[in-house]
């Protein structure tokens, strides 16, 4: 691949991994504005075989400050984990095109068999969850537009003022995504589709695992040596010390640069960031 660009073996992997931060801070930027919000404002979770590995490059491009990559030998698996310990959620749909605000009984109409369908499908289950809650939320757009926003739905009794309520929710939702002014009620606003989801507690208490705690912030029982390491393409390749994740203990600090070996995955602590171990032996990076 180097080769018809002129590029060195080790150029042309520096490159890729550039070019497959700079896509990663793509999709994530995209997501998180396209929501409403600055990415800034948050505390990024790197998890998956990936995620500890390029984080450090699109976050910092991001301008997130703090990185958690959660568990540590875990975080590989981080998603099978949440899918194990994680509370029942289901939903159901119901699709009624049709201008909005609708009478009151409409609105109970379709909501009061939404949420007895949900509550059949718990019942399959065969377990006996903690509690259940229900969340009620609409699918609205201005006519002509093709793109619905999911809007809450106050959990009380259908009046009058349900309606305009509503809609009050879709506009504050609307102008936060597109900016101050932009919508535009007079256009008309159509309901689409009517939902409820359901979340259902297994009953039980998520027990994480916890790390023993260091006698300091120095990490040297965790090093098991030093090799030439990469990390972008300005500074090339620097003798950088390699840490050992099953070594390391609640308090420990790394100075980066610095990478972490875990048994599915590795964690890249770049120049000017530290990683701090806490007690559940999560990697807290904090970017300068």
């Amino acid at each position: 691949m180097g080769e018809p660009l002129g590029l060195t073996v080790e150029e042309a992997a520096i490159a890729i991994h550039e070019v497959q931060n700079a896509q990663a801070g793509d999709l994530l930027r995209r997501a998180v504005v396209q929501a409403g919000y600055d990415p800034r404002d948050f505390v990024a979770y790197a998890f998956g075989g990936a995620g500890p590995a390029h984080c450090a490059g699109y976050c910092q491009d991001l301008g997130v400050s703090e990185v958690v990559v959660p568990l540590g030998p875990v975080a590989s698996a981080f998603s099978a984990y949440g899918l194990a310990a994680s509370d029942i959620v289901m939903s159901a749909e119901l699709s009624d095109p049709s201008s909005f605000p609708v009478a009151p009984p409409v609105l109970a109409a379709h909501f009061a068999r939404l949420e007895a369908d949900l509550r059949q499908a718990l019942d399959r289950q065969k377990v006996t969850f903690h509690d259940v809650t229900l969340q009620r939320e609409i699918d609205l757009r201005y006519s002509m537009q093709v793109t619905e926003l999911a809007t809450p739905v106050p959990d009380a009794e259908f009046t009058e003022r349900t309606g305009e309520e509503i809609l009050e929710r879709f506009e504050e939702q609307y102008e936060r995504i597109n900016g101050s002014g932009a919508g535009y009620r007079e256009a008309g606003v159509q309901a689409i589709t009517y939902r409820v989801r359901a979340k259902a507690g297994l009953g039980f208490p998520v027990r994480l695992p916890t790390v023993p705690r260091a006698d300091g912030p120095d990490p040297a029982e965790a090093l098991i040596g030093e090799r030439a390491v990469c990390l972008d393409s300005q500074t090339g390749f620097v003798p950088t010390p390699v840490y050992e994740y099953a070594r390391l203990r609640a308090g420990h600090t790394l100075v980066g640069p610095a990478v972490v070996d875990v048994p599915t995955t590795v964690v890249v602590v770049p120049a000017g960031a530290t990683g701090h171990v806490d007690h559940l032996g999560n990697l807290v990076l904090r970017y300068q």
